[in-house]
């Protein structure tokens, strides 16, 4: 029997079990951004950009689709052409027919986002999100009242629309029994009685949660399958709710080290373009807290962590003074030294679902600004 080709959509359903997309930040603009959803893959490219060199590597060395943490279209375009910067790299993909996934946010918060890839390459040990279940604010919990023998099938509709998903699990959901009254008027069509005449009877409470960009989809998803006519159902927003993952990672070296010692382990093991440094030189580090990309407003959550050392990018000069005045020193490594290791993340998932199927490769790039010296970790 002949295999169906992998498509478009069948790559971002792979993406998506690790790095929900619904749980972007609202901002954000990530998904399947260019192409046709239903064309087939058959060769995948993985970069952090669409930048000239990747698309050149394209040139060179075609793929079916781009998958890359940051978005290849993020603002609302008003033409899509090769001389207008914000439109170049979507134009330039149209061309060679590639198609484009981005997965930025979402895997920034994913339980084993690109906070998570750092710390693991630092071989941290421990690892937690050093900010659970941010930013999804935007979660609700969804209750439905509803017969007990067709609650597993209510929950698998919820499931199949997106709901019922908290961190690396699925199919989340609590029941409670009880007793539910209702009397149809006159003609409707009970699923249980008859019409006018009030009824008592046997039903679960069941309980699952879903992403705020997801609701919609979830209640059409639950009404098509409940037996009611009229099913009961409560949107429940969840102030600071957590759907799993979380902002950044902190995790435990195993041996304590000098700062110089942790310092050196970074540029080992990250390899970024350049280690800053601001805060106290003579610092025994134990614990380290991390944040891919842009992090340095999460330094207050990092010192509260119990960190001897933050890890981040792009720190400004009013935070770097404000590291140099406390007691736990800033590592500034860039902004794409960190955030590239989610790069090999995207590869295995994809490996992993599609071996011998689909070729999948990672286009890596240097740092965009200049480096200074390796080793110099800008201490003093």
């Amino acid at each position: 029997m002949r295999r169906a080709p992998v498509t478009v959509k069948d790559v971002w359903r792979a993406l998506d079990d690790h790095f929900p997309f619904a749980h972007r930040a609202e901002w954000d603009n990530v998904g399947i951004l260019l192409g046709d959803p239903g064309s087939a893959v058959r060769a995948v490219a993985v970069a952090l950009d669409a930048t000239p060199a990747v698309l050149s590597s394209l040139r060179r060395r075609p793929a079916d689709l781009l998958v890359t943490h940051h978005p290849v279209v993020f603002s609302p375009l008003k033409s899509v052409r090769p001389d207008h910067p914000p439109s170049a790299a979507a134009y330039a993909l149209l061309r060679l027919g590639v198609s484009a996934i981005s997965a930025h946010t979402n895997a920034d918060v994913a339980p084993r986002g690109v906070s998570y890839a750092m710390a693991r390459r630092l071989g941290l040990r421990g690892i937690r999100p050093l900010i659970p279940g941010e930013p999804s604010s935007d979660a609700c919990k969804i209750v439905v009242f509803v017969p007990p023998e067709r609650a597993d099938d209510v929950l698998s509709a919820a499931a199949e629309a997106g709901g019922g998903r908290i961190g690396g699990y699925d199919r989340c959901s609590f029941r409670s029994a009880g007793a539910g009254t209702f009397r149809g008027s006159e003609g409707t069509d009970p699923f249980i009685g008859a019409a006018g005449r009030e009824e008592r009877v046997e039903e679960v409470r069941l309980e699952t949660v879903a992403a705020g960009s997801l609701v919609p989809k979830v209640l059409r998803a639950i009404r098509a399958r409940h037996p009611y006519e009229e099913p009961a159902i409560d949107v429940i927003p969840l102030r600071g709710g957590a759907l799993g993952g979380g902002v950044g990672a902190v995790g435990d070296l195993p041996a304590p080290a000098t700062l110089t010692e942790a310092l050196d382990a970074v540029r080992r093991r990250l390899r970024p373009a350049w280690i800053k440094t601001a805060g106290p030189r003579r610092k025994t580090v134990r614990r380290v807290a991390l944040v891919g990309g842009s992090g340095a407003e999460f330094a207050d959550a990092a010192r509260d962590s119990g960190a001897d050392l933050f890890i981040t990018g792009d720190v400004k000069y009013h935070q770097a003074l404000e590291a140099a005045a406390g007691a736990m020193p800033v590592a500034d490594i860039g902004h794409a030294s960190g955030e590239r290791w989610i790069l090999p993340e995207f590869r295995r998932v994809l490996l992993a679902r599609f071996r011998g199927i689909v070729a999948v490769r990672v286009i890596n790039e240097e740092e965009p600004l200049r480096a200074v010296p390796r080793g110099d970790h800008g201490e003093g």
